[in-house]
């Protein structure tokens, strides 16, 4: 039977070893991927291995907005990438991660949340957070997709979060705010490129809706692939269309609070906290 040391320097462990896949991270966002739920106990005991932390100068913290209202975020030092290095690598052979939290953004604390969301307690490896496929620790092939629009026009598409499914990588769309139309546009474009492959990159796209403005994104997608037959595309677009929205779309919405995702049918509004 383990002692509370053995436990307690585990759950340091596991802690470094997620900042350091996401740069920096919530208390909520280390309760759920290092304690497996995101509660009132998960989080007083995120907070008790924060706190350890902190004393042993491993962590540096600052408050989300720089606001007294703002929920604290944590990334590591030197000392806690030192203290880290026999477990994992930082990305870009990074020595501290005091930039990312210096320049946090809502867009990535929202990917950090859904990577915390999908992690397990970090028993395995699950797949890339944001900050890694922007650093280049994802696989080549799925960091990034070239493809081009109906005019021949050259675009890139990069997915904020990578993650092992079941059938094959399952590429995430952070669903933060309202897409314009000529997005939604290009949005539909990548969706067929991907998919009229017959060995398609990924296996499944999934879209988190984590604010309001968000919140029709499925209806959206489910409009933008559903014809009719006399709506004038060619029959191989409408088939494919149709296959792409039932068997290699999801729509989810993240639970900001407890930090779990809910699938959603194509038809439902969702609002997020």
């Amino acid at each position: 039977m383990k002692s509370k040391q053995q436990i307690g320097r585990e759950y340091r462990a596991k802690t470094l070893k997620f900042l350091a896949r996401v740069g920096y991270a919530t208390t909520r966002q280390i309760a759920r991927a290092v304690f497996g739920t995101c509660d009132i106990s998960s989080r007083k005991m995120a907070g008790r291995t924060i706190r350890s932390l902190l004393a042993l100068g491993y962590l540096v913290k600052k408050r989300d907005g720089d606001c007294v209202a703002g929920e604290m975020m944590l990334a590591l030092n030197r000392a806690g990438v030192a203290a880290l290095a026999e477990l994992v690598e930082m990305p870009n052979g990074r020595t501290h991660a005091r930039d990312w939290i210096r320049h946090a953004h809502k867009h990535r604390t929202a990917c950090n949340s859904i990577f915390a969301a999908v992690t397990r307690g970090l028993d395995e490896h699950i797949g890339w957070s944001e900050l890694e496929i922007r650093a280049g620790s994802a696989p080549v092939k799925l960091s990034s997709f070239s493809y081009k629009d109906d005019e021949g026009t050259s675009l890139q598409k990069i997915p904020d979060l990578l993650l092992h499914g079941a059938s094959g990588p399952i590429w995430v769309e952070v669903e933060n705010g309202w897409r314009g139309a000529r997005d939604m546009q290009k949005l539909v474009w990548f969706l067929r490129r991907v998919f009229e492959h017959p060995a398609p990159l990924v296996d499944r796209v999934w879209f988190v809706v984590t604010a309001p403005g968000a919140k029709t994104i499925g209806k959206r997608l489910h409009a933008a692939l559903t014809h009719r037959p006399d709506s004038g595309y060619p029959r191989q677009i409408r088939e494919l269309d149709a296959q792409i929205l039932s068997e290699r779309l999801a729509i989810f919405q993240l639970d900001a609070d407890r930090l779990e995702l809910t699938r959603l049918p194509w038809q439902q509004d969702c609002t997020a906290d």
